[in-house]
């Protein structure tokens, strides 16, 4: 495994590019927007910034990179050894985008989903080889945060996997074998625990966001509280992957708060837009 494709360029995305590219891995990116290599190498800017990232670290990491396009350039993925995909999380768009890469992978390429709520095995029965076909799960801010899901498939081959796990050692990221079940662990934990912070927000519990914050950091021994969290990962990110996992476990503690939703109409969706629960402008 030398050379990772990464679809899809976010947060999420972004991290994971990041990961790869610092432990000396090629990394082929396949973007949607016209500027996204731009908000690309911002983002690394950003690290620089932050103190998380040397200048010259920096410069090796971007020349591990190559920029392509989803729309035009896609049958370019079959130079890659193993792809992520990491797009918008609504099924249809990941199906749709399976099926495509399903076109240009060679038999030895493996493909991953970082899907935070879909099954793996529906994402893979929609490629010709579902045994080549699993789940990893990051948890964003991807450089920062030490564990990884993997999720297997009822297909996927425990060659696929142990290839997998070897390739975290490679990153530095522990990793833990779950069941591919909606959500997986982590966000049938952590989704319930967001939402309601949203909730106790729509409901007025206290006169500011930054007090449930405060309570929640201090209480739980945390840095960043729920709401400030959701800012940084995105609303819309946050509000797709509870919707998901109500649709997919008709269980009503999923269900999104409304207050979600009237955010998401006004693109209020965190640091993205400049205004989120707290203002960015």
């Amino acid at each position: 495994m030398e050379r990772i494709a990464v679809v899809g360029t976010g947060l999420m995305g972004s991290g994971i590019i990041h990961v790869f590219a610092q432990h000396g891995f090629k990394v082929d990116i396949y973007g949607n927007s016209q500027n996204y290599e731009e908000k690309l190498l911002d983002y690394f800017d950003n690290e620089v910034n932050k103190g998380r990232l040397k200048e010259s670290e920096k410069e090796a990491i971007i020349d591990k990179l190559e920029f392509y396009y989803i729309s035009s350039d896609l049958e370019n993925i079959q130079k890659a050894d193993f792809v992520i995909e990491t797009i918008k999380e609504v099924k249809e768009l990941k199906l749709e985008l399976f099926k495509q890469i399903d076109q240009y992978m060679r038999d030895d390429m493996i493909l991953v989903s970082n899907s935070s709520t879909f099954s793996i095995t529906e994402l893979a029965s929609v490629t010709s080889r579902p045994h080549r076909i699993l789940g990893m799960h990051f948890i964003s801010p991807v450089p920062m945060i030490d564990i990884v899901e993997i999720i297997k498939g009822l297909c996927t081959s425990e060659e696929i996997i142990e290839v997998t796990r070897q390739l975290c050692i490679k990153i530095n990221k522990q990793h833990i074998l779950v069941d591919d079940h909606p959500g997986f662990v982590f966000n049938r934990i952590f989704l319930m625990w967001i939402n309601e912070a949203v909730f106790v927000q729509m409901e007025n519990l206290t006169k500011k966001p930054e007090d449930i914050d405060e309570i929640m950091k201090l209480g739980m021994n945390i840095k960043v509280g729920p709401l400030k969290l959701i800012d940084l990962v995105g609303l819309d990110t946050i509000y797709y992957s509870l919707k998901s996992l109500f649709e997919n476990l008709h269980d009503q503690k999923y269900r999104p708060c409304p207050l979600f939703k009237k955010m998401l109409d006004a693109n209020h969706l965190g640091r993205k837009t400049g205004k989120g629960f707290y203002n960015y402008c």
